[in-house]
């Protein structure tokens, strides 16, 4: 077909995540990505030698995609600023890995279920994402939960399109969280109402016992 030739490694690349995406790993097959593109399976071959590479290939860019991301922001002067532009990547990377343009997390924690392999080497870039959250910020604690709330958007995404309107918010409270700017006003108003609280009962029980001599 005339098509074959116009194809590139990243036209392969990009109906592959898709594939994963949407289907999951048994759709990364020469076969059926070669229909998706309406081309021949000689296409395929001028780029990868078999499926294995291209289902390695995937899990690499996944990889190296958060190793860079993770660099440039360790890099960055202010590390507030670091982490910020960190977000702002993110939040346009989750756009574009539903269109098969960028790698996706929904993709590879679900591929992950599935093989033990991958499931490894997944675990492996999760450590390195909260080791490095937790460097940039200095706080494992709420770096372990601020990842945590994120892999939840990840999940109710996939299940509700309408959520991704929510991720600038999410974004900024991820910000907030890990900065602790916004996180020490809430820990403060939190103990703030549980001292208030605690003064309140206190003020009843004494008013009950003071009812209950009064009646003797």
């Amino acid at each position: 077909m005339e098509n074959d030739r116009r194809l590139g490694r990243e036209d392969w690349m990009r109906a592959a995540r898709l594939a994963l995406l949407h289907t999951g790993p048994d759709s990364v097959r020469v076969e059926k990505l070669a229909r998706t593109l309406n081309v021949t399976k000689g296409s395929f071959y001028w780029h990868f030698k078999d499926r294995n590479e291209i289902l390695e290939a995937l899990l690499r860019e996944w990889e190296e995609e958060t190793a860079t991301l993770t660099r440039d922001a360790l890099a960055h002067p202010d590390p507030r600023e670091g982490l910020r532009h960190l977000l702002e990547i993110i939040k346009t990377t989750v756009v574009l890995s539903e269109r098969g343009e960028a790698p996706s997390d929904a993709a590879m924690f679900a591929w992950a279920s599935m093989s033990a392999d991958v499931a490894r080497r997944v675990n492996q870039v999760e450590r390195r994402r909260l080791q490095f959250f937790t460097q940039l910020t200095g706080k494992p604690d709420r770096a372990e939960l601020a990842y945590y709330a994120y892999l939840g958007f990840i999940t109710r995404r996939r299940r509700v399109p309408a959520a991704a309107a929510g991720f600038p918010l999410l974004a900024e409270m991820l910000f907030d969280l890990l900065a602790g700017s916004s996180s020490a006003r809430f820990l403060a108003r939190s103990k703030s109402k549980s001292i208030s609280k605690a003064k309140a009962k206190s003020k009843r029980r004494h008013e009950k016992t003071s009812l209950s001599s009064s009646v003797r």
